[in-house]
């Protein structure tokens, strides 16, 4: 591989030793997590092979500071995250800084856990997905110098950070205002647990694009599963999806739902998946739109229609804010970065009226 015109990035690391790109991470970032021996090998030989930022480490023991940027998500199954880190991955070894990615696994305590030991080890950049309902760790980080940028929480937008977010209020009334366009008026909202602030702003917004047409609202419409974690056999969404499907039609039989919003792409994928082995024909019987537009969705029967979350570009700006107070004396936080969903339409949606 000719690395004189291409800066090597973790994926690269990850594609040349046959692992993921969190596997190579944790190699890299020295973390605690099990990792194999054959896959701890095979990671270092070709890091070394690739010339992987090698300065960078050379430069974190001679000034004693970590040049890294910690990067928490809730779970490495969902592509959504993945896009996050690839746009905070190319932004953050273009200013040299080596990403470190990990996962919470969908628990408070382990992102907890996580940042404090972020915290040990001198790392001064945090970008976080946040699953804690308390801002304790995050303000902790801060307290001791560090710089935090936030997509998503369950807490106030803070002073003290950089706030990242998509247009979820307005995503979900696009994604709603755009199958009423197509004639639908008896549509369901399927979702894991609605105890996260996107997903209410997404419901919220689902409920606003109904009251701007007059069609009524009914707490029935909304269909969740009761649980929601990192599963080890299978992808969570997936089988939630699955489950939601089995709830919706149930509900079908009492209520000629033509159309669904579900909360997410995968959880769509799964819904489908199980309507189809119904013998529901989508869309022909059954619309179907979500949002993320993950790169998967153009590739499902029938394609998907989603709105697209610009992910990738959203990281790429606000870890361009957090290298840049690394590196200086001028302080981003407090500033609030914010992208609109766009309407990716495909084959998923009919027209009925």
């Amino acid at each position: 591989m000719n690395t004189a015109s291409h800066t090597v990035t973790i994926n690269d690391v990850a594609k040349a030793a046959g692992t993921s790109v969190s596997t190579v991470s944790r190699v890299l970032s020295g973390s605690t997590y099990p990792v194999s021996a054959a896959k701890r090998e095979n990671v270092l030989r070709a890091a070394t092979t690739l010339g992987y930022e090698p300065n960078l480490l050379g430069r974190m023991l001679k000034t004693n500071v970590n040049q890294s940027i910690g990067i928490i998500i809730p779970s490495f199954q969902n592509p959504f995250y993945t896009q996050l880190i690839m746009g905070i991955e190319k932004e953050a070894i273009n200013c040299r800084y080596v990403p470190l990615v990990f996962s919470s696994q969908r628990n408070p305590e382990t992102e907890r856990n996580l940042i404090n030991n972020l915290i040990k080890n001198r790392v001064m950049g945090l970008m976080i997905s946040s699953i804690d309902d308390s801002p304790l760790a995050v303000e902790q980080f801060v307290s001791m110098g560090g710089k935090v940028c936030i997509f998503e929480s369950n807490y106030a937008d803070a002073e003290k950070v950089i706030n990242a977010k998509t247009d979820m209020l307005g995503a979900g009334r696009a994604a709603t205002d755009y199958l009423i366009s197509q004639g639908h008026r008896t549509i369901a909202f399927l979702s894991t647990p609605i105890n996260r602030a996107n997903r209410q702003m997404t419901l919220d917004g689902f409920k606003l694009a109904l009251a701007d047409h007059g069609i009524g609202f009914s707490e029935e419409n909304i269909m969740t599963v009761s649980y929601e974690f990192d599963a080890d056999t299978d992808l969570f969404e997936l089988e939630a999806g699955r489950k939601l499907a089995e709830k919706f039609l149930i509900a079908r039989e009492k209520k000629p739902y033509t159309a669904i919003v579900a909360i997410n792409d995968l959880i769509a994928y799964g819904i489908m998946q199980r309507l189809q082995e119904q013998g529901v024909r989508i869309p022909e019987d059954v619309s179907v739109i979500s949002f993320d537009n993950i790169p998967y969705s153009s590739l499902v029967h029938p394609p998907l229609t989603t709105m697209h979350m610009p992910a990738r570009l959203l990281a790429q700006r606000a870890c361009r804010l957090i290298t840049d107070s690394l590196n200086s004396s001028e302080d981003h936080s407090g500033i609030t970065l914010s992208v609109s969903a766009e309407l990716v339409v495909r084959k998923s949606v009919a027209c009925i009226g």
